[in-house]
């Protein structure tokens, strides 16, 4: 039977991955500034008078009446009449007036949120993003997003290619080398007001080498899992977040964000394998903290979080859906969070353009399609800011 090709297979050598390698790079390369475009780098939004008021939970009239107070920034009108245009950092304003976030109380250290999930798929990195910038854009926090993911699809929606732009010096390399004491030189600047980041590069995976082999040539005593603990801690002044975003493996890397949050949040989908896999997460998380807490020679004292939350994302209207999601809510409770993320055509299409639901204020397509993945987002943000206010005891 002719099957239209050849099936012989051919050698595959080390130099044909190089070049595999070096062709894919560059494809999303011209990808990434073709979607960018006219712009090498990605600019932050601009918002219409109109969305501004659904974020800030005000109509016309309230606006109007602040504008002439003159204590909050008047935007941009392009003629008299006309919708006013706003910048992210003069919405950012807007949002703290109107909406009235606790400042971080003096002496309370920011947060660290681990987001992960052993399972890809799940929304871990869009998740984080979203988290990041409406924390910023909604509470108006300062936050810090870091990459610890080697394939770096964070630091892409950035609209950073980590394959060609990201050194290893720019990633927590260093410090997993122990070439640096910590992270403080490690965050950079991003398009988004109040949002750094810390970008990952395909040199992550030697971390996967690196710490182990510390384990087992240095000393036997070195505590792994807390070497980006221990990195962080200087910027936990600095920022009321530092949001991490994890590889879909139990990776060193992985371990070692679990152990150095403060809380976590397990993005999962409503399909039965997420909801298998999502089981095993709970086991084997449960026994590295099992055995860390038998490492250090005290079985009544162990790694405690504030909080870990589970977030139903990506769910179809399709009853399969509905019935894993009621199995979710069922096994995990008072865990779940009180919000959950539907699936849409716009969040695949935000997906596809290297931004998120926050990147687009000028959406013109429907108004109900925004505000239908739009408003479950900024509650899961107002929520997890809000659990934070309390634990900070901030009123």
């Amino acid at each position: 039977m002719d099957l239209g090709f050849d099936p012989k297979p051919q050698c595959v050598t080390a130099d044909d991955l190089v070049a595999l390698s070096e062709r894919s790079g560059r494809m999303l390369q011209k990808i990434r500034d073709s979607m960018l475009q006219p712009h090498p780098r990605k600019e932050a939004p601009i918002f219409p008078s109109n969305k501004l008021q659904a974020l800030c939970g005000i109509d016309k009239t309230k606006m109007n009446y602040n504008l002439k107070s003159g204590r909050l920034p008047q935007g941009q009108q392009d003629a008299p009449g006309r919708m006013r245009k706003f910048t992210l950092a003069e919405t950012i304003e807007w949002t703290k007036a109107m909406l009235k976030p606790p400042a971080r109380p003096e002496g309370q250290r920011g947060k660290i949120i681990t987001v992960g999930n052993f399972k890809g798929g799940v929304t871990k990195t869009t998740t984080s993003t979203i988290l990041a910038q409406g924390l910023t854009l909604r509470r108006g926090r300062k936050v810090l997003l870091v990459d610890l993911d080697p394939q770096g699809s964070t630091t892409t929606l950035f609209g950073i290619n980590p394959h060609a732009e990201v050194d290893a010096e720019a990633t927590v390399l260093p410090v997993i080398e122990g070439t640096q004491p910590d992270l403080l030189y490690a965050p950079q600047k991003t398009y988004w007001d109040n949002l750094d980041l810390i970008p990952s590069s395909t040199d992550l995976f030697n971390a996967e080498f690196l710490l182990p082999a510390k384990v087992h040539t240095n000393d036997a005593n070195f505590e792994f899992w807390s070497v980006l603990e221990k990195a962080l801690d200087p910027l936990r002044d600095e920022y009321d977040y530092i949001i991490l975003d994890t590889a879909p493996t139990l990776s060193y890397l992985t371990i070692n964000a679990l152990f150095a949050a403060d809380s976590i949040i397990v993005p999962v989908v409503p399909d039965t394998l997420s909801f298998a896999s999502m089981a095993q997460f709970w086991s084997l998380f449960s026994d590295l903290v099992q055995g860390m807490r038998r490492f250090n020679g005290d079985a009544k004292v162990g790694k405690t979080f504030d909080y870990v939350d589970v977030l139903i994302t990506r769910i179809p209207n399709k009853p399969a859906a509905m019935i894993v999601r009621d199995w979710i809510i069922k096994t995990y409770g008072d865990r779940v969070l009180p919000v959950s993320i539907p699936e849409t055509d716009l969040i695949r299409t935000t997906s596809n353009e290297f931004k998120t639901i926050y990147d687009m204020p000028n959406y013109e397509g429907s108004a109900d399609a925004y505000r239908r993945i739009c408003d479950p987002y900024d509650q899961f943000v107002d929520h997890i800011d809000q659990k934070t206010c309390q634990i900070w005891g901030a009123t």
